[in-house]
């Protein structure tokens, strides 16, 4: 340790007489362990480690499939949770969620605040304690008796001021009283984000044998100490196969290829992000190699300038071994001052990563530089000096004290073996830059391809606002229907408004529905489950609004009301597929054996609901694409929760005001919510894409960055080694342009040694990732020769300025150098 401790002192008093180098090399490993940080730190706080979860590994989401019905991963019902949940030798606890909206009134507008109705253990599954109070009991997760909430942190904070005496009073939510009963910690907000907690309180009617494929909730369970998540899953398996054989559920389990499995939490919810985010990580690392590159070329050309010092304390007794242990404590000294710098860059980057996320990722997101974080950068930094100071320290180790003792300088001779290692490194710095650019390039044009695909409406002009009815008040379809209607009347007479609509759900806003149909006249077939589809319920008008074109007969009039004729839409998907061979128009579907056939009085274009491309998702899961879509009126049906969308030919932005002031106008009390242009939901659904490309170029740009400036050191390097020789050939008569040519022929062909193999490494990885590419070859011909053209340009450059240096050599002062 003394002598760990003297080697430590002497690096740093070396380091501090080279400040241009310290410097230089500092601040390169800082960009390379700062972004590498940043990046883990977004990996550990969503997917490893997230905010307010104690032990995540052991939390599963319970899910249903209907692989029939093109249905992969939605939400279970009531009887499916109770069943699963009676298992305590699988399940510690389990808990179902289903998302409320409560008003609050609060200044000169009421406020919508985002309500979570959750079962009883519903913070026992991610152990969570409240900061104040307490959580529901049992009994009060029960219906009428449902009255008390749990605030979220910032509720608190904004709402009631920080009240410490807030516990046990009572606030007036949906024109209700509810008692305030505990205040969460400002890490946990789970359904993220979350403005308080109620009881969900389902009647026991809920959990019969009839609601077993009326899949509603949201559910949840941690898995008892011990419990494989392998082993929750065969138990999931299990128990689908004895609810399919269950006399009482008639066979329909089998014949829509129904069953219940297990997600892990932190997949469900960020599963998305995954794999983005694993590939940004992968560029850090390869941003972090290339500075690590960078450093070893700058330390190799530190050693080889100090091989007279090193050759004297050799003959002085200095062993190898101590040797290359000062060499490598010197690289820890760069690497630890890389990483405290780093941390600093990471704070800054955090913050940055989180501006430049989507709303719904970075809304209520805790990423934080927690232990977790700090031991990976610790090994990162430790990792890095390892990496780094290998070849100065072989070097080192290799060297012969008596040739060294009798070198001069200038003539670049004794050390060609260095020379080589060092081009090596920097043709490895120019194949991963090119790695990077060729990877930001095809995701780039990628990008640009979805943000052209035609979604089946026409968004631009487009703004829309959520609207949910308190039950108090709006306690019948024709109380809501009455109130949407006079709010479409004001809104379609209000000024710049071209035309208005209501519907529920609208595409891009998160939220859907599907349910199974009838249609007359045709009988079952066996193993068949039966027509499926997606469900819309739209006012009229709608369909103009939004801009989707009819294809075959009418849209819905204002005489679609209660009492009419029941009528429907289905659009082009639904119509190929259950009607291929005759024409849909005029045919009769209904909805459970109760309800009145409707008539199909109009067929439309298929709408792109969630996703630009591939694979919809919503609030309730996700299904394939092309999935079928039938529209139904509002006013027959009821307008609880529904989206208000208004057209201008004008800024859309501008309606926001208008559609609140029209429904202030007709209930003074109640609020709008989600406001947003439709252009800015369809941004928000390649947000996370967007900003993964973004990420990926700016990492791509700080690659070829560091790799021109490795480059450039080894070029100036090179220069200084042979100024005795490039003065020799100045005297020989040697002109200025021919020691540029020579010069720029040597960053020339290392240049083309790099793009040759970051090539063939680019070819490789892109194909890794095909299926995340959109219109656009893994192999993209255009964007490859882009690259590879911008990368031989910027190492032309690199090499040029030292390049004309070299031409200014004085030859009488270079046949003096030594």
């Amino acid at each position: 340790m003394a002598n760990f401790l003297r080697e430590l002192k002497y690096a740093i008093r070396l380091l501090a007489k080279s400040p241009g180098f310290s410097v230089v090399a500092v601040l390169t490993l800082a960009l390379g362990i700062g972004a590498n940080t940043a990046i883990y730190s977004v990996v550990n706080g969503l997917l490893l480690h997230p905010s307010g979860i104690l032990h995540p590994k052991r939390v599963v989401a319970l899910r249903a499939r209907y692989e029939k019905l093109n249905l992969n991963s939605i939400v279970i019902s009531a009887p499916d949770f109770d069943s699963a949940r009676r298992n305590k030798e699988v399940f510690v606890a389990a808990a179902m969620e289903v998302e409320g909206d409560f008003s609050y009134t609060a200044g000169n507008w009421p406020r919508r605040l985002r309500c979570a109705k959750v079962s009883q253990e519903w913070f026992e599954v991610f152990e969570a304690r409240p900061m104040l109070g307490r959580v529901f009991a049992p009994e009060e997760d029960q219906p009428k008796a449902d009255h008390e909430v749990v605030l979220a942190y910032g509720t608190w904070i904004s709402l009631f001021g920080s009240d410490a005496q807030i516990i046990g009073k009572t606030a007036s939510f949906n024109q209700e009283p509810y008692k305030v009963i505990g205040v969460m910690g400002p890490e946990f907000q789970w359904p993220n984000p979350t403005d308080l907690w109620a009881p969900l309180a389902l009647a026991s009617q809920e959990f019969s044998v009839d609601n077993y494929f009326n899949e509603n909730y949201f559910a949840v369970a941690r898995l008892k100490p011990g419990v494989t998540f392998e082993k929750a899953a065969a138990f999931m398996n299990l128990l689908s196969q004895q609810l399919s054989d269950d006399p009482r559920l008639q066979g329909y389990p089998k014949r829509s290829g129904w069953g219940l499995f297990t997600v892990p939490f932190t997949k469900l919810v960020y599963g998305d992000l995954q794999t983005p985010l694993i590939i940004l990580l992968a560029a850090v690392g390869l941003v972090l190699l290339i500075a690590c590159a960078n450093v070893g070329g700058l330390l190799l050309a530190r050693a080889t300038s100090r091989a007279k010092e090193f050759a004297v304390r050799a003959a002085m007794g200095g062993s190898p071994w101590r040797l290359t242990r000062q060499t490598l404590t010197e690289s820890l000294v760069l690497s630890a001052a890389g990483m405290a710098l780093g941390l600093s860059f990471a704070t800054i980057a955090i913050r940055a990563l989180l501006a430049l996320a989507p709303e719904q990722l970075s809304s209520g997101i805790s990423i934080e530089l927690d232990g977790h974080v700090l031991l990976f950068t610790a090994s990162a930094a430790l990792l890095s000096a390892l990496i780094f100071g290998a070849a100065p320290a072989l070097q080192i180790a290799r060297m012969d004290p008596q040739a060294n003792l009798k070198q001069g300088r200038g003539t670049g001779e004794a050390s060609q073996p260095a020379h080589r290692f060092r081009d090596v490194l920097v043709v490895g710095e120019l194949a991963l830059a090119l790695v990077l650019l060729a990877g930001a390039g095809v995701f780039l044009k990628s990008l640009s391809n979805l943000q052209e695909v035609n979604v089946g409406f026409r968004p631009q002009g487009l703004m829309t606002a959520a609207l949910s009815l308190p039950k108090r008040s709006y306690d019948t379809p024709a109380k809501q229907i009455a109130f949407v209607r006079g709010t479409l009347e004001r809104l379609n007479a209000a000024p710049r408004v071209d035309s208005a609509a209501a519907a529920a759900p609208i595409p891009f806003s998160g939220y859907g529905g599907s349910s199974s149909f009838d249609i007359e006249g045709r009988a079952s077939v066996p193993g068949d489950p039966g027509p499926h589809g997606d469900v819309r319920g739209v006012s009229p008008k709608y369909m103009e609004t939004m801009g989707i074109r009819l294809l075959q007969g009418r849209t819905f009039s204002d005489q679609d009301r209660e009492g009419a004729e029941p009528v429907a839409m289905v659009d082009e998907n639904l119509a190929r597929q259950y009607w291929p061979n005759s024409n849909a128009l005029g045919q009769h579907i209904r909805f459970g054996s109760n309800s009145p056939w409707k008539t199909i009085v109009g067929i439309v274009m298929p709408v792109r609901h969630s996703q630009v491309a591939g694979e919809e998702s919503t609030s309730e899961g996700s299904e394939g694409s092309g999935k079928g879509v039938f529209y139904f009126p509002l006013y027959q049906s009821e307008a609880g929760s529904t989206f208000l969308i208004a057209r201008t030919k004008g800024d859309p932005a501008v309606l926001g005001a208008t559609i609140r002031e029209a429904v202030h106008a007709q209930d003074p009390g109640q609020p709008i919510w989600d406001p947003k242009t439709m252009d800015a939901r369809i941004a928000l659904s390649l947000g996370p894409r967007r900003s993964a490309v973004t990420l990926l170029g700016v990492f791509a740009g700080m690659a070829l960055l560091l790799a021109a400036i490795g480059l450039f050191g080894l070029i100036r390097y090179t220069v200084a080694q042979r100024t005795q020789e490039i003065g020799v050939r100045l005297a020989l008569g040697a002109t200025g342009g021919d020691v540029m040519r020579m010069i720029l022929n040597k960053g020339l062909k290392l240049a083309l040694l790099g793009v040759a193999c970051g090539l063939l490494s680019a070819l490789a990885m892109t194909r890794a990732l095909t299926s995340l590419l959109y219109e656009v070859s893994a192999t993209d011909p255009l964007t490859f020769t882009i690259v590879a053209v911008v990368l031989v340009c910027v190492a032309l450059l690199a090499s040029y300025l030292p390049a004309r240096r070299a031409t200014r050599v004085d030859p009488l002062t270079a046949l003096r150098y030594e």
